[in-house]
């Protein structure tokens, strides 16, 4: 796992690289999702891609809902819907 993100300068600025296995990824990514609620909100994405990128995590949280990785889209995919109104 760690092979996959161990080069990405984004994933060391968020504290995703070092990972060994899928647990723990989305361990990481569970806290920085955490993190994501406490700082600024900042508009990157228009309301189309917004929904769009709802729409996939839904779909693959729909794959295995009791994965971890699973569960994180569709918490994710919960809160853009949400923001979106929708």
């Amino acid at each position: 796992m760690s092979d996959e993100v161990g080069h990405d300068p984004l994933g060391q600025r968020y504290g995703l690289t070092g990972a060994r296995d899928l647990a723990e990824y989305a361990e990481a990514l569970s806290r920085l999702m955490e993190r994501g609620r406490r700082d600024r909100c900042v508009a990157l994405l228009s309301e189309a891609e917004a929904y769009a990128a709802a729409e996939l995590l839904g779909q693959f949280a729909q794959l295995d809902p009791a994965g971890a990785l699973n569960q994180l889209a569709a918490s994710l995919a919960s809160r853009i819907y949400h923001r979106l109104g929708a």
